[in-house]
């Protein structure tokens, strides 16, 4: 009984490290994207605008470039948590496996 006890918490413990590189592996592709992205600054280009000139599409741009900075530090910050998950499950289970 305390052996099958045991054995279903090491599996458990496995299948949820596995679960966690797996979703770090998929955040790293994402943060891929972000690799020699060089976008332009817009803001700066809004500023310097001649007046008359229709600011719409940079302004649009600029907010897109927002959302873009956005959801790459939300990817690091979930790379980060990740990492850290994935040290706790595989020090718990290296206690379960010495122990």
């Amino acid at each position: 009984m305390v052996t099958d006890l045991l054995d279903y918490r090491r599996h458990s413990q496995l299948k949820k490290l596995n679960t966690l590189v797996k979703e770090l592996l998929e955040v790293r592709q994402y943060l891929k994207i972000f690799d020699d992205l060089n976008l332009p600054n817009y803001q700066a280009m809004l500023s310097n605008l001649p007046e008359g000139v229709e600011g719409a599409l940079l302004k649009s741009l600029h907010e897109r470039q927002g959302l873009d900075y956005y959801n790459f530090f939300e990817l690091k910050a979930r790379e980060q948590e990740l990492k850290e998950a994935i040290q706790k499950t595989s020090d718990s289970l290296d206690e379960l496996l010495d122990g």
